[in-house]
C-alpha cells in the first residue's frame, strides 16, 4: 500500500504537487479562520435555577422551592450531577449535564420541568443565562465629565441604555453590571400622621399597587372612525404619586402628600464598587464609586469576533449614542490577551522554523534538502488547521505550543537524508578488472530511479514511527468532561500535524527531490558527524563489553528519574505559564459584616495594592 502511493507520487508528480499547493492554499484560509482562544473552556454543560423568595429564611426558601424544584427536575436525560444552595431570600441550583447533551436541549428540557413546579405564590424560578466561566471578555467602568450626569443618572444609562446595546451584539448574552445607585420612587411615611388619619402601612401600599395600573376597555364609534378606549393610571412622575388617594374623611380625600414625603431616591445599597488608578508618575488615583460591567459570551462561541463586535459597538456608544461628556471606559480586554498569546504562539513557531532549518542545513549540508525538509512545518501545520476546522476545534495556547517540530521533520529528514546517500553513491559509468585489465560497464541508475529506490528503503520506518507517535496520543482521546476539554484539542492537534508530516514524507518530499535533484547531489561529510559517529562507535564498544556496569547505569537513571517524577522536589505545571499582567485578589469576610465595614476594608486594601508600580 505505501509502495503503491510512493510510485503513484513519483509517477504524477505535477498532480501531487497540485494537490500540495492546493492543500497549502487551503490550510492558510484555515489557519486565518481558525477559532483562537488563550486556554479551552473546560466548563461543564450546564443550567442554573435561580429563585428569589425576599424576606424568608434558608430553611424556608429550602423547604418550600428548592426541595420541589428538585423533585421536578431530578430525572432528566443525561444529568449528571444537580447541586443547591439555600439562603436568606434565594434558591439557587446548579444542574450539569454529561458532554454528550447539547446545552439549548437541556435548557429546554429544564424549561419544561419548571412549568411543572409547584412554589409559594410570588416565586418564580428562572435559569440563567447561557455562558461559562471564561465567558466574562471585556470590562469597563461608565465614566463622566459631564456635571449634569451624577452617579445616579449613570446607573440608569447602564441599566436602560448600556445593557440593551450591548445585548444586542451577536454572542453576547447578558452584561453583568456592579456599583451605583439605583433610582427609585420613595414614599417617605410619617408615622404620627398616619396613625392621625387612622391608616397602616399595608393600606398604602395596596393602594399605591392598585393606582399604578393601565386598564383597556371596549371601543366606541365617532364617525367613520372607531376609537380604543383605555384608561391611563401609571405613575409618570412624583406629583402623580403625590395626588394618590387613600381614603376620604368626612367627604375630604386623604391623598399620598398629606402622611408622606414623595421623591426621587437611591435604593438601599447591599454592595460597594471602586476603582483605584496607579499613574506612570506615581500618583494614585482613587474613584471611591464606580460603575462596573461585565459583558458576557454565549458558551462555546468564538471570542474574536464577539470582542471585534463588542470594540465596534463600544465606539459607537462613545460617539454617536452616550451623551456628552459620559464614555464607555475599558477596564479587562479578552483582546489583549488573545493577541499576546498568538503573538506567542506565532513567534515560537517561526522562531522554531529557523532554528531547525538552520540545524538541518549543518547537518544535512545541502541547500536543497535542507529547504525540503524545512518545508514539513508549514505543510503539517496548515495540514493541521485544515483537520482542526473541518471539526470545529479551536487552536489555543495549550495545543499550539504543543507541537514539536523534532517530531514533525522526523520522517522528511530520514526520507531526503536517503535520497542524498543514494544520490552521492552513484557508482562510476565505467570501471576497471584488475585481473584482466579490460575496462568493464556498470548498470548505471537514472537520479529518478535512485531516489524511487530510496524512498522504498525507508518509507515502512517512516510511515510506521509517526504512526507510533500518533498512536502514543490514543489514551488522550478518552480522557473524560474537565481533562477531556482541556487535552483533547492538544492531541488532535498533534494528531492532525503529525499526519500532515507523513503525508509530506512520503508523497510531496519525494516529489520535491526528484525535482531538485535532477542532476544528482554529492554528499557532504559532515565533520561534526564524522566525529560523533566515531564516538558513538566507541561508545557501544565499551557498553558491550562492560555489560553490567551499563545496566546499573540505566536503572539507577531510571529510579532517580522516577523519584524527581513523584517526589515532587523538581514540581510541575498543569497549563502552561501565561502571564497576561493581571492578578485576582479576593477576600472572604464574616457573613455578617455590614455594609459600611465591607466598603471600609475593601477601600484599604484597594489603596495597598494600587501603591505598588
Amino acid at each position: 500500500m505505501i509502495r503503491t502511493l510512493v510510485d503513484f507520487a513519483l509517477n504524477n508528480r505535477f498532480v501531487v504537487l497540485a494537490v500540495g499547493v492546493l492543500l497549502t492554499i487551503w490550510g492558510a484560509f484555515s489557519f486565518h479562520s481558525l477559532p483562537v482562544e488563550a486556554y479551552p473552556d473546560i466548563a461543564d454543560n450546564y443550567v442554573t435555577i435561580i429563585s428569589q423568595w425576599p424576606g424568608h429564611a434558608a430553611e424556608e426558601v429550602e423547604q418550600q422551592v428548592t426541595i420541589p424544584i428538585e423533585v421536578q427536575v431530578n430525572g432528566i436525560a443525561h444529568l449528571s450531577v444537580m447541586r443547591s444552595e439555600s439562603i436568606f431570600g434565594l434558591s439557587l441550583m446548579t444542574l450539569i449535564f454529561d458532554d454528550d447533551s447539547v446545552n439549548d436541549w437541556n435548557r429546554q428540557k429544564v424549561l419544561e420541568r419548571l412549568t411543572l413546579v409547584t412554589v409559594p405564590q410570588g416565586v418564580q424560578p428562572q435559569i440563567g443565562t447561557d455562558w461559562s466561566l471564561t465567558g466574562q471578555i471585556y470590562w469597563y467602568t461608565l465614566r463622566s465629565n459631564n456635571p449634569s450626569y451624577d452617579l445616579m443618572d449613570l446607573r440608569t444609562i447602564e441599566d436602560w441604555l448600556l445593557l440593551k446595546e450591548f445585548k444586542s451584539v451577536p454572542n453576547v448574552v447578558d452584561v453583568s453590571d456592579f456599583g451605583g445607585t439605583v433610582r427609585e420612587y420613595q414614599v417617605r411615611v410619617d408615622p404620627s400622621k398616619l396613625i392621625s388619619y387612622g391608616l397602616s402601612i399595608g393600606q398604602v401600599e395596596q393602594q399605591l399597587a392598585i393606582n399604578n395600573l393601565n386598564a383597556g376597555g371596549s371601543f366606541v364609534e365617532a364617525g367613520t372612525q372607531q376609537l380604543n378606549v383605555r384608561a391611563l393610571g401609571l405613575y409618570r412622575n412624583v406629583q402623580d404619586i403625590q395626588q394618590t388617594v387613600l381614603t376620604t374623611k368626612s367627604g375630604t380625600p386623604v391623598r399620598i402628600r398629606d402622611i408622606a414625603e414623595v421623591g426621587w431616591g437611591p435604593r438601599i445599597r447591599l454592595g460597594h464598587m471602586a476603582k483605584a488608578t496607579h499613574r506612570p508618575d506615581g500618583v494614585i488615583v482613587d474613584e471611591d464609586d464606580v460603575i462596573q460591567g461585565s459583558v458576557l459570551m454565549l458558551k462555546g462561541a468564538e471570542e474574536g469576533p464577539t470582542l471585534d463586535a463588542i470594540h465596534k459597538k463600544v465606539e459607537e456608544l462613545n460617539t454617536k449614542i452616550l451623551p456628552v461628556g459620559v464614555t464607555v471606559v475599558p477596564m479587562l480586554d479578552r483582546s489583549d490577551l488573545l493577541h499576546y498569546t498568538l503573538h506567542t504562539v506565532l513567534d515560537n513557531l517561526g522562531e522554531g522554523m529557523i532554528l531547525v532549518t538552520v540545524i538541518l542545513l549543518m547537518f544535512l549540508g545541502n541547500i536543497r534538502g535542507a529547504i525540503i525538509v524545512a518545508l514539513t512545518i508549514p505543510f503539517a501545520l496548515l495540514f493541521a488547521s485544515i483537520c482542526l476546522d473541518l471539526r470545529h476545534i479551536p487552536a489555543n495556547l495549550l495545543s499550539l505550543g504543543a507541537l514539536d517540530f523534532g517530531m514533525v521533520v522526523d520522517g522528511a529528514v530520514v526520507m531526503v537524508e536517503n535520497i542524498i546517500r543514494h544520490l552521492g553513491h552513484r557508482p562510476d559509468t565505467s570501471r576497471s578488472d584488475a585481473r584482466t585489465g579490460h575496462q568493464s560497464t556498470a548498470i548505471v541508475k537514472t537520479p529518478n530511479e535512485m531516489i524511487r529506490e530510496a524512498c522504498h528503503e525507508v518509507q515502512r520506518p517512516v510511515f510506521f514511527a509517526i504512526a507510533i507517535i500518533i498512536t502514543a496520543y490514543m489514551p488522550i482521546f478518552t480522557l473524560q468532561r474537565i481533562e477531556g476539554r482541556l487535552f483533547r484539542p492538544m492531541a488532535w492537534t498533534v494528531a492532525f500535524a503529525l499526519l500532515g508530516a507523513m503525508t509530506f514524507a512520503i508523497l510531496v518530499a519525494p516529489v520535491l527531490a526528484s525535482l531538485l535533484f535532477r542532476s544528482g547531489v554529492t554528499e557532504w561529510r559532515n565533520p561534526v558527524m564524522v566525529f560523533l559517529t566515531d564516538r558513538y562507535r566507541r561508545s557501544l564498544r565499551w557498553s558491550i563489553e562492560h555489560r553490567v556496569f551499563t545496566l546499573g547505569v540505566g536503572v539507577a537513571s531510571l529510579a532517580v528519574a522516577l523519584f524527581l517524577t513523584f517526589s515532587g522536589i523538581i514540581g510541575a505545571e498543569f497549563l502552561p505559564h501565561l502571564d497576561e499582567g493581571a492578578i485576582w485578589a479576593r477576600g472572604s469576610l464574616s457573613n455578617s459584616t455590614g455594609y459600611t465595614e465591607g466598603t471600609r476594608f475593601a477601600a484599604k486594601n484597594r489603596l495597598i495594592f494600587a501603591s505598588f508600580p
